[in-house]
């Protein structure tokens, strides 16, 4: 007969067996462990005042004041920001005229950031006994609350569909050349119904029209810089700068003996050599840009 199979007592085994059922264990505490601490966590940002919003971080404002944004936030009462309705809330501050696109986003643990992209600002004018913005859409702000930008023209006089094209005008221009800008009016004539007048921030007077301005004005800083002035800035010969047909130094004096039309529409009979030097230092710088802008 032969002999029965001996139970092999392997000591080495076992305890590899105790020490692997012992590390199984282990990773079982930790993980409910883990949980636990999650569920905790969780429980503690969502239900206790970690997770309420007290205050919004506000990016790109200029002109609409930041507690109107805050307002329309609807904050005050500290809602939980895992909640937080920004659709909403955007609806709500897109109602503003002034306000063109808006961004809310939410950050860990509490905060509201708001990225506000605002209408450009092309002009400022007289509504009733306040002054108001004009924005790049042609609207006017009639109940504007801020303080009006300075580096903009006044536009005086401009109704209906002329306030539009030289909105769509000052729209075209960079802000540095409407900066130049102190006052437009609306100076119609016969012949030309578009015609407008300029007074720039340097005292020069400016004849343009709207449906070229935008254009011609590009040129204006070497066209003032072609004048003939004084040590105070001051023309030497007071007159403006015609760009409603061309470019052309007008001294005021010549513009009484045009009865015929604006001044701009017609030619220059006589004129004093300083008068003659400005003209055409005047047209050399416009010609000179032009044929740049060509190359």
């Amino acid at each position: 007969m032969s002999e029965p199979v001996r139970k092999i007592d392997n000591e080495y085994i076992k305890e590899k067996r105790r020490k692997q059922l012992k590390k199984r264990r282990r990773f079982q505490r930790n993980l409910v462990l883990g949980l636990v601490i999650i569920v905790f966590c969780i429980a503690l940002f969502m239900f206790t005042p970690i997770s309420k919003v007290h205050d919004a971080e506000i990016n790109g404002t200029h002109f609409v004041p930041k507690n109107d944004v805050k307002k329309e936030l609807q904050i005050n009462h500290q809602p939980r920001v895992y909640a937080y309705d920004s659709k909403a809330a955007i609806e709500r501050l897109e109602k503003n005229p002034l306000i063109k696109s808006i961004e809310i986003h939410k950050a860990f643990p509490n905060t509201i950031i708001v990225d506000v992209k605002e209408h450009d600002i092309v002009g400022i004018t007289q509504e009733k006994d306040k002054v108001v913005p004009i924005i790049e859409t042609g609207k006017v702000i009639k109940d504007f609350k801020g303080t009006v930008p300075n580096e903009v023209p006044f536009l005086n006089g401009f109704k209906g569909s002329e306030k539009r094209k030289m909105v769509e005008a000052l729209q075209k221009m960079d802000q540095t050349t409407r900066a130049q800008i102190s006052e437009i009016n609306f100076a119609p004539e016969k012949d030309q119904p578009n015609l407008i007048r300029l007074y720039m921030r340097d005292g020069i007077e400016v004849l343009g029209k709207t449906t070229t301005i935008a254009k011609k004005l590009e040129y204006y800083p070497s066209m003032s810089q072609a004048l003939e002035k004084d040590e105070s800035g001051k023309l030497k010969k007071s007159g403006y700068i015609d760009l409603s047909v061309g470019a052309t130094f007008i001294p005021y004096a010549n513009e009484k003996n045009n009865d015929n039309g604006s001044a701009s529409s017609q030619e220059l009979q006589s004129g004093t050599a300083t008068e003659d030097k400005a003209k055409d230092d005047l047209q050399k710088a416009l010609n000179k840009i032009k044929e740049n802008e060509k190359e």
